[in-house]
């Protein structure tokens, strides 16, 4: 019974502390141990709560830092490695961290201390069981663990990074637990190497670490295991499934390569004389991947694992991973969790305007026609119903996706198709922006983008369009309207009055009135507080406002502060000054104001009205006086420099025209132009303080200068508003997901959502379900008896019996039956979706079989050639029966290859190594692959290729290959997913221009004819031809392909380097470049000659100690005679 107590205990793992066995004692025995045993049926449970009590009770931190339903994934991800899929907002980076803090920990609480107390048992098991010198060399053996384990956690961005170190630093980890973070800045490998010795856990970039993978600077066999976020990246060919596989495929070879089928025999004979329900459980925590090491990832984009044919199965596969863990939010835990004490949340929808409405109306049926259009001109192309709608145009990214449907064909569209892409591009920002700006700022980008447009080759269908003609008309009369009175007899001849309308933005009056409401509120809430006796806010309502960007955040802030009046009347005059400097210039250069329109007349005199109203009439002629400036021409200088570089950045992306990519260029200088405007105009605003309101009148130069350093940065803090205390931040202003640690230093009684977004709506749930969670545990209250009765039957809570002054208030504002509205509402739904079809396909999903033994024919080959999986590896993987009786052939490939590490960005070096290439990471100073002792190669990708001929890095590139290769080769490699099209055949014109890719290409192979220029559709198309070109040649000689080009000394240049030796014991003539370049700029020395003189004269001194006549006899009487000249001509 002892012995079968060891041998259950050692299957289960680390697990044995949650697996309940007891042994009934025998009638000697002093003390009885109670006995409990479960049924087979709850086998599973069992095993859940062994992980429950193995990784909750090492946890008490991490257990009161965490929601309910995330300390259920963090038990269920510890338990057996897998991919956990939250919804957006849930607190992914929250579970991260927590398990970074339990691997970084090496006292009672973190992973270590399982490890040594599982070590010292099995230390104690074996000496009970037998005192053999045997058991006392495995007990010295299994040391206790000194140093804490070594963890990666890959996937991260630069601000989510930052905000898990602030997470923990908020959980009150100490410094040196805190996770270390691994840059091209961290030193070079033995730094590094030093590092990971020291064990811990390390922030890394993916480049960096498969290099360390690679050069054994990180060692398999210390790595504890793998955290990986954003999982919904990790397909075959990325850079993290290579780490995956490497570190995957290592761990196995070091454990022994025990695979599966070990691990089932040793737990089927382990297990033997155990009861069902128990062997149920030994077989579940034995069966965990812990031996090779862990893998855990993470991801909350759900609709991004469903986008493609069974993507979330070759995630898993990539991720070496069985499980996967879905936790949406309607998941029975995540519901009960955050709908116990909900914030109090006021949705408040506010109409748009008649005019707005009419605006919206006419982009919608602009959006129509070109849809129409789009159908016929692309009739060869099956569109399905549900691709081409109004509602994908303005809920997706609807251009982008009829731009990958058109990819393959769209260098043989028409220009007028191409448009009309474009056009769908440019209404579905309108779509956004009218909902966005104010009308102002509206109406300026219209005639931005009319004014870029009109000049085209191809304009707009919709600008000439009726309902074009409605969108302008409407956005003009948001801002003013000229009226003309009837003639009568008294007036036969009225005269047009324009009647400024400056319609403001809807939401603006709806912020007012929920600041105002707020205002009403505070005191009863501070009322309610002293009444029952809990906590109250210090001071005035902290009050946060949640915008969209930057632009909308300063709009917020000046009409809190300056008031609607004054900041549509400023605006108003910044777009006369706009205007009438044009009618100026025009009734200047005409003679009179005869030559104006009556519009252009009106608008002259609206402008000294306004600025009488805004800055009175003194103010009015100095600021006019100082307003005017150059306008620009029809299309600046910076206008069409910014389109030639946008032009060549982006070429490659796409096989367009030149035209093509101006009319993409044209709707973002129009965005950018806008954008100037406004930020101009909030330069000229005044201090943000309530109390020098009635001095604005008065000074309208001052720009906030009352701020001082830390109210320059975010978040921007507006001054007491009536004792409010409002702050204004944006939602890409708070990196990476600090949400939750903004909240908790903020702790805001009222939150205003002034721009709806869906993810930060969840976080101020899991706010307030931990805000009253913390509260009632602070306050050693019981929770009401409402919610004790909820608990006890099972029922889930709502907080609907709470007090809504004792929960975050939480304002809703959105614009109904808008675009607003249906992009979140279609994002809501397309998560609930996603999860749905995960849900359902978690159900049919096969288990992956063996995920830890996935390396590939070609790599097993590599590694050892004949050890195959037929016949229990007795027979090799592959075998050429054609030369007799199955004998195996002998001729063995060449495999290693130089990889230069700025390569690991791309998917080449993955898919080399898949395809049982030896990759050797260096930092090459010549080329990006190194083949052979003569093969070179200089990777590009067609947007690189257009962007090293911009720039003329190619010609430097393309002339240090030559110089020390003798096969130096540019590889041009497409994307797979476009078409095999380096220029459109619309841009290949009959005349031969000098920027055309085509003569670039020319004049490489011009001035370079040693060069060879080879194509590749794909990478799977380069492994290829990496593997004809290394056929016949030997490996290459890294440190040689290291040196090069890095350390050229002046023997290198005079060609007198002794560690140049001819190949293959052929004598080889190397040329001095040096000399070469010396003797071709000599005076009288041309190509022909200088090969003459390369053939008598073996220096140039020997060529300048002749005498004229053998000088005239090699290259000719004139050239000889001023060489001969010129060597002799006195430097004096």
């Amino acid at each position: 019974k002892a012995a079968w107590l060891h041998v259950a205990r050692l299957a289960a793992g680390i697990f044995y502390a949650g697996l309940a066995i007891a042994i009934m004692s025998d009638g000697d025995s002093s003390e009885e141990d109670e006995v409990q045993i479960v049924g087979a049926d709850d086998a599973s449970s069992a095993s859940a709560s062994a992980s429950a009590a193995a990784s909750s009770s090492r946890a008490p931190m991490i257990q009161a830092r965490l929601p309910a339903y995330l300390m259920e994934a963090f038990e269920e991800l510890y338990h057996e490695d897998g991919l956990a899929v939250l919804g957006r907002g849930l607190g992914t980076l929250l579970l991260l961290a927590a398990f970074v803090r339990f691997y970084a920990d090496p006292g009672p609480d973190g992973h270590a201390a399982l490890v040594r107390e599982e070590q010292q048992n099995e230390r104690l098991e074996q000496t009970a069981a037998a005192a053999s010198s045997q058991t006392a060399q495995a007990s010295s053996a299994a040391a206790t663990v000194s140093t804490p384990p070594l963890v990666f956690v890959l996937g991260l961005k630069d601000s989510e990074r930052r905000a898990l170190v602030s997470t923990l630093v908020d959980w009150g980890t100490p410094p040196e637990l805190l996770p270390t973070e691994v840059t091209n800045e961290s030193g070079q490998g033995k730094d590094r190497e030093a590092m990971y010795k020291r064990g811990g856990v390390f922030l890394i970039t993916s480049r960096i670490l498969i290099v360390d993978l690679l050069t054994q600077v990180a060692n398999p066999k210390d790595i504890e295991g793998l955290l990986v976020a954003h999982a919904e990246k990790v397909t075959e060919q990325s850079t993290d499934a290579f780490i995956l596989r490497i570190y995957r495929t290592q761990k196995q070879w070091i454990a022994g390569g025990g695979g599966g089928n070990d691990s089932s025999t040793m737990v089927s004979t382990a297990t033997a004389g155990m009861p069902d329900a128990v062997r149920a459980v030994v077989r579940t925590s034995a069966l965990s991947p812990s031996p090779h090491g862990f893998v855990k990832a993470f991801s909350d984009k759900c609709d991004a694992l469903m986008a493609g044919f069974a993507k979330v199965d070759k995630i898993l596969k990539s991720l070496h991973v069985r499980r996967l863990y879905l936790y949406p939010r309607f998941h029975d835990v995540v519901a009960s969790e955050l709908e116990q004490c909900p914030p109090y949340v006021d949705e408040l929808h506010q109409q748009l305007t008649p005019a707005m409405k009419e605006i919206q109306n006419a982009i919608a049926a602009a959006v129509q026609v070109c849809i129409r259009e789009l159908k016929k001109s692309t009739s060869l192309i099956e569109w399905s119903s549900s691709d081409l709608t109004l509602e994908n145009c303005v809920t997706t990214n609807f251009d982008m996706q009829i731009s990958h449907q058109l990819e393959h064909d769209w260098h043989k569209l028409s220009p007028q198709t191409k448009q009309l892409v474009n056009d769908l591009r440019t209404l579905r920002t309108l779509f956004q922006y009218l909902i966005q700006y104010d009308c102002i700022s509206f109406y300026k980008l219209l005639n931005s983008i009319k004014t870029a447009t009109v000049g085209a080759r191809h304009p707009s269908m919709w600008i000439l369009d009726a309902s074009g003609d409605i969108i302008f008309t409407k956005a003009r009369e948001r801002i003013f309207k000229v009226t003309r009175p009837k003639p009568s007899k008294r007036v036969p001849n009225p005269v047009s009055r324009l009647k400024p309308i400056l319609e403001e933005n809807p939401k603006w009056r709806l912020l007012t009135q929920v600041v105002t409401e707020i205002r009403n509120d505070w005191p009863e809430r501070q009322e309610h507080h002293r009444r029952t006796g809990s906590s109250q806010t210090a001071g005035g309502a902290r009050v946060l406002i949640l915008v969209k960007d930057e632009r909308t955040l300063d709009s917020i802030r000046t009409y809190l502060v300056e008031g609607r009046e004054r900041i549509m009347t400023l605006r108003w005059v910044r777009y006369l000054e706009q205007i009438n400097d044009r009618s100026r210039a025009v009734a200047r250069n005409a003679g009179g104001s005869s030559a104006i329109s009556e519009e252009s007349r009106l608008l002259l005199e609206e402008e000294g009205r306004a600025r009488n109203f805004l800055f009175g009439a003194e103010a009015d002629r100095s600021e006019h006086a100082g307003a005017k400036r150059k306008q620009p021409t029809f299309v600046p200088e910076w206008k069409r420099k910014q389109r030639r570089i946008a032009a060549e950045k982006s070429r490659g992306d796409r096989t367009m025209q030149a035209e093509d990519l101006e009319r993409r260029a044209v709707l973002d200088e129009a965005l950018q132009e806008t954008e100037q405007d406004l930020f101009a105009g909030g330069q000229e605003k005044v201090g943000y303080s309530v109390k020098a309101s009635k001095q604005l009148d008065a000074d309208s130069s001052s720009s906030g200068d009352d701020y001082s350093d830390e109210e320059d940065e975010l978040p921007y803090k507006v001054g007491n508003l009536d004792e409010l205390r409002l702050v204004i931040r944006t939602y890409s202003g708070i990196e990476g997901d600090q949400t939750n640690l903004m909240l908790d230093d903020m702790k805001p009684d009222y939150v205003i959502l002034y721009d709806a977004e869906p993810a930060f709506v969840r976080s101020l749930e899991i706010y307030a379900s931990t805000t009253a969670s913390a509260a009632a545990t602070t306050s050693n209250k019981a929770p009401p008896k409402e919610v004790i009765d909820k608990k006890k039957s099972g029922s889930t809570g709502t907080g609907t019996d709470i007090s809504k002054h004792d929960r975050l208030r939480v304002f809703f504002m959105l614009f109904e039956a808008s675009s607003e509205e249906k992009n979140f509402l279609k994002a809501l739904e397309r998560e609930q979706r996603a999860f749905e079809r995960l849900i359902q396909h978690k159900k049919t999903m096969p288990m992956p079989l063996n995920t830890v033994n996935t390396s590939t024919q070609e790599m097993q080959l590599a590694m050892g050639g004949a050890g195959g999986s037929y016949a229990g590896g007795s027979l090799p993987l592959s075998m050429d029966t054609r030369t007799g009786r199955g004998k195996a052939t002998t001729n063995q490939q060449r495999r290693e290859v130089c990889v230069d590490v700025r390569e690991f960005r791309s998917a080449l070096p993955s898919i080399l190594h898949q395809g049982g290439m030896r990759l050797a990471p260096a930092t090459l100073t010549v080329g990006d692959f190194v083949l052979s002792k003569v093969h070179c190669v200089e990777r590009k990708s067609i947007s690189d290729l257009f962007g090293s001929f911009a720039s003329g890095r190619l010609y430097t590139q393309a002339e240090s290959m030559c110089k020390h290769y003798k096969c130096p080769i540019l590889l041009i490699e497409f994307d797979p997913s476009k078409s095999f099209c380096l220029q459109s055949g619309n841009d290949i014109g009959g005349d031969i221009r000098s920027d055309a890719v085509c003569s670039k290409m020319s004049l490489l192979a011009l001035h370079f004819p040693k060069l060879r220029i080879l194509w590749s559709r794909s990478p799977h198309e380069t492994l290829r031809i990496f593997k004809l070109l290394k056929e016949n040649h030997d490996e290459p000689d890294i440190d040689k392909a290291i040196e090069i080009g890095s350390n050229e000394s002046l023997d290198t240049l005079l060609g007198m380097d002794p560690s140049q030796e001819a190949d293959d014991g052929e004598e080889e003539n190397e040329i001095n470049e040096a000399a070469r370049d010396m003797l071709l700029r000599l005076p009288g020395i041309t190509v022909q000659t200088a090969r003459t003189i390369m053939a008598h004269c073996d220096t140039i001194a020997d060529l300048a100690e002749m005498s004229r006549d053998e000088l005239k006899r090699l290259i000719g009487p004139l050239s000889g005679q001023r060489l001969f000249t010129f060597f002799r001509q006195s430097t004096k």
